[in-house]
């Protein structure tokens, strides 16, 4: 499923000989993204370490609708004001959770196209920050960049714990959401000698929970949106949890351990990490797992009728995937393909290639609204 990544190469004549934070500096201003080598350290391993203790976010830092880049930052694994760099993601994502490189490269890189300034190779965790500035040429509107938190492109409908955006809190944890989610547990869960019955996230409570939560927003919601890739984000999601939160020494996943990542958004005492990365093909057939007793079809409400989307019977997506076309073609502005300025447009066709190289697919050109 793995394509073969470009070639990569700095453009002398924009290269400076300054490095910020692992990225080289160029001289029209901009900071070039780079993806780094595969690590060697990657062997179960206790986290946090002493050099990363719990710090509480400021008033001025961001959070936002992902309990696992909070947690990262509330650590130092990726800065503390919750503003990073493409490279600084995924060495957080690998430090912290053992993720593989191309799996946290496609999370990282849609991201940054979609929510951040890849001329400047920066995104907010959170909402908008003063730290970045509106994407040069305002060629997606004239405002900065909503980071992660604002919905659409990356953060959408059916979450596990925030409220779709046109009911509720799209962005802050919900206990009311959690408590169902602890319910699911008492329910389905699997019984442990060290943590005592019904206390461990199996994959039943998840597709159990997982289906509860979408019959809840398209209940509740008349416009819930659930097209492809919104229901591959979902539910990798899910298998994310059930990949990245277990604990390595057992790779079981505790209501402890659940908890303090979702509500308190720090490590549980004891914790370790994966024993080998967790890579795209996992997350994706464990979320194949979660959907399949539950099918759901793309589609979205009509004045509260889910209408399901048409088929595409196109070629391309007879050869590839549809959450990766519509990643691409309908989430990120079109106006990334206009862009001219040397390092900016470098940095755009290696995020890329970089979103397209986990799905094995050629790769697609943006042609999503702007502006949303």
């Amino acid at each position: 499923m793995f394509g073969t990544l470009k070639a990569f190469a700095f453009i002398a004549a924009t290269l400076s000989t300054s490095v910020v934070l692992g990225a080289a500096t160029a001289s029209d201003g901009g900071v070039i993204i780079t993806l780094p080598p595969r690590s060697t350290d990657v062997g179960i391993k206790k986290v946090p370490d002493a050099a990363h203790p719990f710090i509480a976010p400021g008033p001025n830092d961001q959070r936002g609708p992902c309990p696992a880049l909070n947690t990262l930052a509330n650590h130092g694994y990726i800065p503390r004001n919750g503003v990073a760099s493409f490279e600084e993601i995924l060495a957080g994502t690998r430090e912290g959770f053992n993720m593989d490189r191309d799996l946290a490269g496609f999370l990282a890189g849609f991201s940054m196209m979609a929510r951040g300034n890849a001329f400047l190779n920066k995104l907010s965790i959170g909402s908008v920050s003063p730290l970045i500035p509106v994407v040069p040429g305002a060629i997606d509107g004239p405002a900065p960049p909503g980071g992660i938190a604002k919905h659409d492109r990356f953060e959408g409908d059916v979450s596990m714990t925030r409220q779709d955006f046109n009911i509720g809190d799209d962005v802050h944890f919900q206990i009311s959401l959690f408590d169902e989610f602890l319910s699911a547990i008492e329910e389905f869960g699997d019984d442990n000698a060290l943590h005592g019955p019904k206390s461990i996230v199996n994959m039943k409570v998840m597709q159990e929970f997982k289906f509860q939560r979408f019959q809840e927003s398209q209940a509740a919601d008349k416009t819930v949106s659930f097209h492809s890739s919104r229901i591959a984000s979902s539910y990798n999601e899910a298998a994310f949890i059930l990949t990245f939160f277990a604990n390595g020494t057992d790779g079981l996943l505790s209501k402890q351990a659940l908890t303090s990542i979702f509500q308190n958004q720090t490590f549980a005492p004891n914790w370790f990490r994966r024993s080998s990365p967790g890579t795209f093909d996992f997350i994706v057939d464990t979320a194949a797992e979660v959907l399949a007793p539950h099918p759901i079809q793309p589609g979205a409400n009509v004045n509260g009728v889910y209408v399901l989307d048409p088929p595409d019977n196109s070629q391309f997506l007879r050869q590839c995937n549809a959450a990766y076309s519509d990643f691409v073609l309908n989430n990120l502005p079109h106006t990334l393909n206009n862009v001219t300025q040397p390092t900016f447009k470098k940095n755009i066709q290696t995020l890329l290639s970089i979103v397209a190289t986990p799905f094995g697919c050629p790769e697609l050109l943006p042609a999503g609204p702007v502006g949303q």
